[in-house]
């Protein structure tokens, strides 16, 4: 028979549910000799009917190997372990092989520098099962570890039978083998690979050991057709020295499934001892047998201490649960995990916890009780299910009062829950107790990392930093990568801390699958703290010490508690001194050592945090302190002995917040501890500071503060208001920006306006005094901080960040009460682009004195931009006649024949250049191209541009639509030869005009000139005045205006964004050639009033005058100074010859007398 079809006949899957042989089944269908069996080697030479499908897998742990069961059904495979024959290996414990990785690390108290290592022999699986232990007589600490591959003591006939060794607590990693179950009689029995060690618990000091081999056979029938074999299992108890005492009824062998109705629908494979555990009471032992009654399993309470029958208690016992008294269905591995305790569900009643890993796929917990006196039977009080499929819910169970109130909680392991697209690798369920009342109770799930088997181990380690609240740990054999990692968590008067409180990992210590086994709960060191242990599949267990937990309590006062701010009392300072006082506390009296601790004093811890200098400075430190910080060393002489120091602080000048109070922070750490004496060899472990105690202590030194309330409290009272205006160029006059419909203000920004002002006015009125008060605007790029400018006494400054997008501007320190304070801050708009719509600004009112009102400021400004683009335009000459004769179109050869030059120039015009330059546009000029009759008025004959670029105007075909007319340079209009016809004469002119603009009596065409530049482009229209219809239709007329207008139009303007002087008109006079001087001279009747309104202007000036006296002549006496006169030097002609000759003397009419003889001229 084929492998494949032997196991095919033994596992199928149907439709709708998947059957899997048991291991008679198999036995019976492949038969020894089919190639379906490959078991081990062992196996296969200890007997010839191994059990099929059993390959060998490298577990990659110093060489030891796992059998784990191969097959392409995985739901098969799941229940398999327990199923198997003999060569079943510790897949039967572990169901499936997951890996993940892990980053966290913490720690707390339990030492990880100085670890115990024991070590066992390789591929014994040693560390597989943990128990501590204590003897009383001699008084030893030990740890167990099972090694279930241990290789068979002498007297055994197997080679590999597994054995349990006791380890003592010493650096020393070699451990004793203890021997027990030393002899082997192979017509009834077969010990190989019976797994000895697979579970080991202790009944604490001074107590019994259990321990089980769940692989023992009984055999029958041996060497004889009808041999068979049942894979009962056993366990062994322990005397409290690690012996049998023969006479002690309780101990050697026990195997509640010998003797017993046989087959796997009963008891031939219960496989006793898979779990057991004494009960916390120590009357009685529990073991459970998870293969019986086809693997649905049953559970035993055995009575084990003799003071029960010394108490007159003859019957106590056995009382078991199986069959159909438990609600579970085959292959549900009841017994799997086993706990038991007192007030799990009445009171001071005995419950047993049991696990249940594959029941109805995903597992349950089973709470069982005595059903009375009289009866054997354990019944369900409670069941816990599985929260999804295949995670084993229950593989592990701990009972354990993380909450301190008395009553006792349940810890159920699922290592295979899993959770879709979430990195979650097993879980841990917590249940805490409600007064016994279960129903009532949701669980706490802690997590675990992708493929770690997270709970596959959980332990009560007890009270593992003496905080009154019982601990538990976690085990993630897969975690990081296969090497593993053992989760600590701490119990609390809430129940569980979710976070782990310390984390170990096996890579450190090279090892595999580190946390397959724990074991804790017992002090090993003598330190009054409980220690733990951590086993492994790497045939090594480690011994972790827990490190003692102190409480390091500071007592700190400053001297003074307010500094005020006049009084200098250190020389020209201010100083204030620091008080420190240390003492520490241990959670057990006993533990008074010698520590010397080191402190630390900072000063304003908060500000530097923020990036600002302390305001305080220690004196007399050391050269390396930095000036906010004091470091010194002190000792403590024992538990609550005090050692105190003094510190001076020194006040810096000119500080700034004067309203905080500054806070002085002290730490301590443990810097080392007095030698005592050495136990077991063991170095002494340092203690740790309480985590639960906050790790400093902070007291304030406070300002007096003057202008604050009775209670020392300033509560100001700041409140602002705001308005917006601006400043046109080169002007200090500030104008207000007027609000829309919205109430909200409009910035019309143009090349002549280019500052933005913000008017603020911040007072405190009715408020005490506003410490560090000061206004922190935000602004955006588009309108940065620019300034500041402020009318009053006191200066306001403000303080800018390098882009102008912040400004602390400073209000005053303090800002009085009832004081006020009005100043303009200037924003830029060198920032503003043409997508600039609004501007939104933030302004915030600060200060350190109390006041809750002081929400930010939300100012927002609509921005319009007003591009100051214009077009002009002129007309050369502007002023034309016409005249001659008539002349038909198709007469016409060139363009002189037409008429009248007139060439037209529009300009585009742009003041602000840089703004303006993204802008696209484009020239409309509505022409003249006819009159309301059809006729031509202004022939187009060309366009030309000047600028970066040709300008193509459209439509073309409006540019010299007579193609037989030829252009010509001449500048004048060619006159026919012959005789010329006048118009009219002057007298018959009918002294009328008429203006001509499109729409009215003219027909206009659009041209369109995308414009390629914003700046001194020019669009010129050369143009002929139609000579023909003016004769024709306005020879009556004196003369006529003909309007052209031009235009600016944007291409995608945007809403904001408007243009200032957007058109203009151009008008040319046209006149009959006779009226021309008529028109271009002054009339007569024009002349002859302005000569009349002179001639009246003139009299009536001279009017004024002569009533103001101005031609009344004066008087002499009147006229000529009395008391003033002129000396003037005497008037000596010369001659040539040298003579001198004197004039007769010649009275001056202005002299007042002749009294002086000398002459004056």
């Amino acid at each position: 028979m084929k492998a494949q079809s032997c196991w095919e006949g033994c596992c199928s899957e149907a439709a709708s549910s998947v059957r899997c042989c048991s291991f008679g089944e198999r036995w019976g269908r492949c038969g020894a000799g089919s190639a379906a069996w490959r078991g081990p080697p062992a196996a296969a030479a200890a007997f010839s009917h191994t059990a099929p499908g059993w390959a060998q897998s490298s577990s990659g742990v110093k060489g030891s190997q796992l059998w784990t069961y191969r097959t392409h059904l995985d739901r098969c495979a799941a229940m398999l372990p327990l199923q198997g024959g003999p060569s079943a290996a510790p897949a039967a414990l572990l169901f499936y092989s997951l890996f993940l990785e892990t980053t966290l690390v913490l720690a707390f108290n339990l030492d990880t520098g100085n670890v115990i290592r024991k070590d066992g022999e390789p591929g014994s699986l040693f560390g597989f099962s943990l128990a501590m232990h204590r003897q009383l007589n001699p008084d030893k600490r030990l740890l167990l570890i099972g090694a279930p591959r241990a290789p068979a003591l002498g007297k055994q006939k197997a080679r590999i039978t597994g054995g349990l060794y006791k380890c003592e607590i010493t650096n020393a990693s070699n451990c004793e083998r203890i021997e027990f179950d030393n002899e082997e009689d192979l017509r009834i029995e077969s010990k190989e690979n019976q797994w000895m060690g697979v579970t080991v618990q202790s009944q604490g000091p001074g107590g019994k050991i259990v321990t089980c081999a769940h692989r023992y056979q009984r055999r029958m029938f041996v060497d004889t057709p009808q041999e068979s074999r049942d894979i009962t299992g056993r366990c062994y108890v322990l005397s409290q020295d690690l012996t049998i005492n023969k006479d002690a009824e309780d101990e050697g062998d026990w195997n509640s499934c010998e003797g017993r109705a046989r087959g796997h629908e009963m008891f031939g494979y219960c496989q006793q001892g898979l779990a057991a555990t004494f009960t916390k009471d120590y009357h009685y032992v529990v073991f459970g047998a998870p293969g019986a009654y086809n693997w649905k399993g049953i559970v035993r309470v055995e009575q084990k201490n003799s003071t029960l029958i010394e108490m007159g208690v003859f019957d106590d016992g056995p009382y078991e649960v199986g069959d159909e008294l438990v609600p579970l269905p085959a292959n549900s591995y009841l017994g799997f995990s086993l706990d038991s305790g007192h007030r799990i569900t009445r009171g001071r009643d005995l419950t047993v916890v049991a696990g249940a890993p594959r029941a109805n796929h995903s597992g349950a917990v089973v709470l069982l009780r005595k059903e009375s006196d009289t009866s054997h039977r354990l019944l369900v009080e409670h069941t816990f299910y599985g929260p999804g499929l295949a995670s084993s819910f229950g593989y592990d169970v701990v009972v354990v009062d993380l909450n301190g109130d008395g009553w006792q909680d349940i810890v159920v392991g699922a290592p295979q829950f899993y959770m879709k697209d979430r990195d979650i690798g097993g879980a841990v369920y917590v249940y805490i107790n409600q007064a016994g009342r279960w129903d009532r109770v949701t669980p706490v799930r802690l997590h675990g990392t992708k493929d770690s088997m997270f709970g596959l181990a959980v332990e009560n380690i007890g009270d593992i930093n003496q905080d009154s609240y019982e601990d538990i740990a976690v085990g993630a054999p897969y975690d990081d990568s296969g090497a593993g990692k053992v989760y600590i968590y701490h119990g609390s008067a809430q129940g569980i801390k979710t976070i782990p409180a310390q984390i170990l990992s096996g890579k450190p210590h090279n090892m595999s699958l580190f946390g397959y086994s724990l074991a804790g709960n017992m002090d090993l060191d003598s330190n009054s703290y409980p220690d733990m242990a951590v086993g492994s599949l790497s045939d090594s267990a480690l011994i972790y010490r827990a490190r003692p937990v102190i409480s390091i309590r500071r007592a700190v006062k400053v001297s003074p508690r307010e500094i005020d701010l006049t009084i200098k009392n250190c020389e020209s300072s201010i100083c204030f001194t620091v008080d420190a006082c240390f003492t520490y506390k241990a959670n057990h009296a006993s533990y008074n050592p010698r520590l010397t601790i080191s402190y630390t004093v900072e000063a304003d811890g908060e500000r530097r945090k923020q990036g600002l200098p302390s305001r305080a400075m220690f004196l007399n430190k050391f050269h390396t302190d930095t000036d906010y910080q004091f470091n010194g060393t002190l000792d403590l002489r024992g538990q609550k002995q005090e050692s105190c120091v003094k510190i001076t602080a020194k006040l810096k000048d000119n500080i700034k917040d004067k309203m905080r109070s500054i806070p002085i922070e002290v730490s301590a750490e443990i810097l080392g501890i007095k030698r005592q004496k050495v136990r077991n060899g063991l170095p002494l472990l340092m203690p740790i500071l309480d985590s639960s105690q906050p790790s400093k202590d902070v007291i304030e030194v406070n300002f007096v503060k003057e202008g604050c309330g009775s209670d020392h409290v300033c509560r100001s009272n700041l409140k602002m208001e705001y308005k917006l205006y601006y400043k046109p160029n080169n002007q200090e006059k500030y104008t207000e920006l007027l609000p829309t419909e919205k109430n909200v203000p409009v910035f019309h920004l143009n090349y002549e306006k280019k500052d933005l002002a913000l008017w603020v006015r911040v007072n405190n009125m009715n408020g005490d005094d506003a410490y560090e008060a000061k206004l922190v605007g935000s602004f955006p790029d588009v309108a940065s901080y620019s300034g500041v400018r402020s009318q009053q006494p006191t200066p306001i400054i403000c303080t800018a960040n390098q882009n102008g997008s912040q400004a602390d501007c400073e209000l005053g320190n303090p800002f009085k009460s009832n004081s006020k304070t009005t100043f303009y801050i200037i924003l830029s708009t060198a920032g503003m682009t043409l997508d600039t719509t609004e501007i939104d600004i933030d302004l915030q009112l600060q200060t350190t004195s109390v006041q809750d009102n002081l929400a930010s400021v939300k100012v927002k400004v609509k921005v319009i931009i007003e591009l100051p683009l214009s077009v002009s335009g002129e007309a050369s000459p502007n002023q034309v006649s016409f005249g001659g004769v008539v002349k038909g179109e198709s007469a016409m050869k060139t363009e002189e024949e037409i008429g009248s030059l007139i060439n037209y120039t529009f300009r585009i015009n742009n003041v602000w250049k840089t703004l303006t330059s993204p802008v696209k546009a484009s020239l409309h000029i509505q022409w003249p191209k006819f009159n309301k009759n059809g006729k031509w008025l202004l022939y187009l004959v060309k366009i030309s541009s000047t600028g970066p670029q040709e300008i193509l105007c459209s439509p073309e075909s409006e540019i010299n639509s007579l193609k037989h007319i030829r252009e010509s340079s001449a500048s004048r209009t060619k006159r026919e030869i012959g005789e010329r016809k006048p118009v009219s004469k002057m007298s018959s002119l009918s002294g009328k005009n008429k203006v001509l603009s499109c729409g009215k009596d003219i027909k206009c065409v659009e041209l369109s000139c995308p414009l390629q530049g914003l700046d001194g482009t020019a669009v010129e229209l050369r143009s002929r005045l139609w000579n023909s219809t003016f004769i024709e239709d306005y020879a009556s007329l004196s003369h006529l205006e003909i309007v052209v207008k031009a235009s600016l139009v944007l291409h995608g303007q945007p809403k904001n964004m408007i243009l200032k002087t957007p058109d203009t008109k151009v008008k040319v006079t046209v006149s009959p050639e006779g009226a021309v001087a008529q028109h271009t001279g002054v009339p007569w009747w024009i002349i002859l009033v302005a000569v009349l309104a002179g001639i009246l202007i003139l009299a009536l000036l001279v009017f004024l005058l002569w009533k103001c006296g101005f031609f009344k002549r004066s008087k002499r006496d009147d006229s000529v100074p009395r008391y003033h006169a002129v000396r003037i030097r005497k008037e000596t002609p010369e001659y040539k010859d040298g003579t001198v000759k004197l004039d007769a003397f010649e009275r001056k009419q202005w002299m007042t007398s002749w009294i002086d003889n000398e002459s004056y001229s």
